[in-house]
């Protein structure tokens, strides 16, 4: 859980954290047998250890196409990631040009800023 104030120790899983209302935690560790008790926490150390267990088992021939599925299914959500956020784009010709290069700024997007500025 990241830290929300400045006395508050964050843990080593804030770069896995996911929005609680999104349920994915939960639902993962669901889905391999942990539940927390109704109104309870999850068991000590059960997501450290399902990052080890997922690690080992990822690692063995046997789970090949899990591991394939598995990476498809994270380089699409990357890739709806990706479309759906403009990147920042510094007040130079040179930045502008590079967005359009890196897709990070489409060419249709840079034409209709254009005319809308001419325009306006």
């Amino acid at each position: 859980m990241p830290k929300t104030t400045k006395t508050q120790k964050g843990t080593a899983m804030d770069y896995l954290s996911a929005p609680r209302s999104d349920g994915i935690v939960v639902s993962l560790l669901a889905l391999l047998g942990f539940k927390a008790p109704k109104g309870g926490r999850l068991p000590a150390g059960v997501k450290y250890d399902t990052l080890l267990a997922l690690n080992e088992v990822f690692a063995m021939s046997e789970a090949h196409d899990v591991v394939s599925m598995t990476a498809n299914v994270i380089n699409d959500l990357q890739g709806n990631r990706r479309k759906g956020t403009a990147g920042r784009i510094s007040a130079s010709p040179t930045s502008v040009v590079n967005a359009v290069k890196s897709g990070k700024l489409s060419l249709d997007e840079l034409k209709k800023a254009i005319a809308e500025m001419e325009s306006g």
